[in-house]
């Protein structure tokens, strides 16, 4: 009996070790799509969602979290040049007094919104 209940044990201890590594593996996969070369993509289809501005020079100072890196200057001009490929979004940024040229970098929620940062 006491054999059984030692086995039972190992086994549930066991088992619920997958879990957090599978929830790991399941951020790192989230983690890359957000910053891999289909976040241009992303950006040129965006429509009709929420998104909101960040500015750098104030997210230092911020309660907010961490805040990304820019990334090189060939992934900030792919994006740069997504957003002016959709005329939704660069009426979104006219109307907060934006351009294209302000926005440093994009992040992306994994409900689908997404964050703008400016210099």
């Amino acid at each position: 009996m006491k054999m059984a209940m030692i086995i039972g044990l190992a086994v549930i201890t066991a088992a619920s070790g997958i879990a957090p590594v599978e929830a790991q593996q399941s951020r790192r996969e989230f983690r890359r799509m957000n910053w891999s070369e289909n976040l241009p993509e992303a950006v040129r289809t965006y429509h009709e969602r929420r998104f909101t501005i960040v500015s750098y020079r104030t997210a230092d100072f911020s309660e907010t979290g961490s805040h990304p890196t820019q990334g090189s200057e060939e992934h900030v001009k792919a994006i740069r040049d997504a957003i002016r490929a959709n005329k939704w979004l660069t009426a979104q940024l006219k109307t907060k007094k934006l351009t294209a040229n302000d926005i440093e970098w994009v992040s992306r929620a994994r409900n689908g919104n997404m964050t703008f940062y400016t210099k």
